[in-house]
């Protein structure tokens, strides 16, 4: 039996919903990261901001939308944004590192 339009249209919605799931979890677990990355550059005495990583990063995620068929400016932006986030994190976590010395 086939689904009726609006069963079809309640499936799709139900699976974005899915993925927006997925999407904030993934989000959440690429944030975690921060605080013992900037940890680990103090340790390797490494700049806190590696605009080269960075580079790398977006060249990637540039890589990826060609091979999926994305918007490569949509998924910039958002790296970026992420990014962005990230370096708040580390920088609020080398403050604190700092301020306990």
């Amino acid at each position: 039996m086939t689904d009726n339009p609006e069963q079809k249209l309640n499936n799709i919605r139900n699976r974005i919903n899915e993925i927006d799931n997925e999407l904030i979890k993934l989000m959440v677990e690429r944030t975690n990261y921060a605080p013992e990355i900037v940890k680990l550059k103090l340790q390797l005495n490494k700049d806190i901001y590696d605009n080269s990583r960075e580079e790398l990063i977006k060249e990637r995620i540039y890589n990826l939308c060609e091979k999926y068929n994305f918007d490569k400016k949509i998924a910039i932006e958002v790296i970026t944004i992420l990014m962005e986030h990230n370096k708040d994190i580390q920088k609020t976590v080398y403050n604190e590192i700092n301020s306990n010395k």
